[in-house]
């Protein structure tokens, strides 16, 4: 085994190694980080000047076409998305004989933004008295709330960042007018990978991992020579 052959494995090693790791990691963009570091460190054909592209041969390796490829790069479009299921359903005014929520059938409704993470808490009421009474003191409170929150902190995505360096604003920005239609996307004001973003209590942030360089030319990756190492930040 070549001096080059042994330091792919053992970069390979430790992307594999650190991707399990993460738990935010969705099953698509696993693979799709898996097959990048493959074909970037371990591919026979990775030298080769005639080979195809690096995007190529990931799309091969996972046996996918380029809808796949592009749906999976739109998921890790880094954002903030609420979670609608999330939180209690119905009434959310206390009830304190019962020590619980009403629960009934709601009226009223509105967001709440959170002045540290501009994250949204939707509260909602019923037409109750006493918890239409309960609901004025939030109310007034959430009242131009998403004006004085900051820009939300992404909780979604960011997770190709972490392995490649790449010009992932350009085909984030492709890849949601292709599959999501959405054509509004912006990148955060916190940047593009996910170790970069503020930490959120209760959501574990993702440590940083030596970024591989993917070349780019013409708007779609090409073979490099060789894996390039690109150092952390911090």
């Amino acid at each position: 085994m070549s001096p080059d052959d042994r330091d792919g494995l053992l970069r390979y090693d430790q992307l594999a190694a650190r991707v399990y790791e993460e738990r935010r990691m969705p099953t698509g963009t696993r693979d799709l980080i898996l097959a990048l570091g493959w074909v970037t460190l371990r591919d026979p054909r990775r030298h080769d000047p005639a080979a195809p592209t690096v995007w190529e041969r990931a799309r091969d390796a996972m046996n996918a076409d380029w809808r796949r490829m592009w749906t999976l790069i739109a998921e890790d479009a880094p954002r903030y998305e609420h979670d609608w299921e999330a939180g209690p359903r119905g009434c959310q005014a206390p009830m304190v004989r019962a020590k619980r929520l009403c629960g009934r059938d709601t009226t009223y409704g509105f967001g709440e933004f959170d002045p540290a993470t501009g994250w949204m808490t939707y509260w909602h009421f019923c037409n109750r008295p006493r918890c239409r009474e309960y609901m004025r003191t939030i109310e007034a409170r959430a009242k131009g709330s998403k004006d004085r929150a900051p820009d939300p902190i992404p909780n979604v995505g960011g997770l190709l960042p972490l392995f490649f360096s790449w010009n992932w604003e350009a085909k984030y920005r492709k890849a949601m007018e292709l599959i999501k239609h959405q054509s509004s996307w912006e990148p955060p004001s916190y940047g593009l990978s996910a170790d970069e973003w503020p930490e959120v209590p209760g959501q574990e942030k993702p440590k940083a991992f030596p970024k591989l360089r993917l070349i780019a030319s013409d708007g779609e990756i090409v073979t490099p020579d060789g894996p390039k190492l690109v150092a952390v930040k911090g």
